[in-house]
């Protein structure tokens, strides 16, 4: 079996107070009794997840295929610009609305906090990176909460994490 992740990561490159904001939802997810209060080696590369516990089955839509006897099954905080992608089928500019999946882009300047912006490759339009589609869906944030190997999140979760953040997010699928 390999490893999925969901993250859920704000519809913003810099967002405001991003360490509070991680400090702020973590003890929100902390009372729900979804995460464990320790942090252990439950995500990948990390020493710094929080592991699934019981309440994450009242914010699963399958709670039977939650991974609590896996060793991979915690929350992930990123503090930091990231990226939070897969490959990409498709990018479309926003401002001309081509695929620029197979030309020559570049996210780089957004990774290094240069810019928050990025060149379409056909038309040479400067847009803001998090108006372009990507297809599956990408982040970029400084702040992102990745849990591996988690079954899909009901409606209401979702709604309940986009209040906590007060923006528009980002919901990315990846598998490795």
């Amino acid at each position: 079996m390999s490893d999925n992740s969901i993250c859920i990561v704000p519809k913003l490159s810099g967002y405001p107070n991003n360490k509070t904001k991680s400090n702020e939802i973590l003890n929100w997810l902390l009372s729900r009794d979804i995460v464990k209060p320790n942090v252990s080696d439950c995500v990948l590369g990390s020493e710094n997840g929080y592991a699934i516990s019981e309440g994450a089955k009242i914010v699963s839509v399958f709670p039977g295929d939650l991974p609590y006897r896996l060793i991979t099954n915690g929350l992930e905080i990123t503090i930091g610009r990231a990226i939070f992608a897969g490959p990409p089928d498709e990018i479309i500019c926003p401002a001309c609305k081509e695929n620029i999946v197979e030309d020559e882009w570049n996210v780089s300047d957004w990774a290094e906090y240069r810019s928050d912006n990025m060149l379409c490759p056909k038309c040479k339009q400067e847009s803001e990176i998090s108006t372009y589609i990507f297809a599956p869906e990408w982040g970029f944030s400084d702040l992102g909460f990745t849990f591996w190997n988690w079954s899909e999140f009901t409606a209401e979760f979702i709604q309940e994490f986009k209040n906590k953040l007060g923006c528009e997010i980002t919901i990315v699928y990846c598998h490795l």
